[in-house]
């Protein structure tokens, strides 16, 4: 089932487009992350190698479910959803370019995101977030993650999507 392509405009008055990311896209995500910062941004994610990080593109295009915020034919920004063995939850991650960031591209992406998973019937789609990553908790708390787990490094976060 394919997602629809949403056209937005971002707080500055862009214009971005939010659809599936095939493995077709590899280049322009690729091209994404060879220019994102700072690397690694969490939790060695996306990997600094260039190698070790296309392998990890792969990977996610290969078992995930993938969506990207896209200006003209330039991927800003990747979401990814990463299916447990049942297919009932997902792992989260999510990264946006550095020169796209506040201005609510990750925002709309991660909630292009979350109604994937539940399109999907997933019943749960967790994250794990540094402590000191402030931006980004605010805005898994804005789309109502809730904390499950933490410690003095990092928070594992879950939205339960009913089900």
């Amino acid at each position: 089932m394919e997602c629809r392509r949403i056209n937005l405009i971002d707080r500055s008055g862009g214009k971005y487009e939010i659809r599936m990311c095939q493995p077709h896209d590899l280049a322009p995500l690729m091209d994404m992350y060879a220019l994102f910062l700072p690397r690694p941004a969490s939790q060695g994610l996306p990997p600094e190698d260039h190698e070790v990080c296309t392998e990890w593109a792969r990977g996610l295009l290969a078992i995930g479910e993938n969506i990207a915020a896209w200006t003209d034919e330039r991927l800003i920004g990747h979401a990814a959803l990463i299916p447990d063995l049942q297919g009932r939850s997902a792992e989260f991650v999510i990264f946006v370019h550095q020169d796209f960031r506040n201005l609510g591209i990750g925002t709309e992406l991660a909630g292009a995101t979350l109604e994937r998973a539940k399109t999907l019937g997933f019943r749960s789609v967790w994250l794990t977030v540094s402590v000191t990553n402030f931006v980004a908790i605010r805005l898994y708390l804005k789309l109502d993650f809730q904390y499950c787990d933490m410690d003095d490094c990092e928070r594992t976060m879950i939205i339960k999507l009913g089900g």
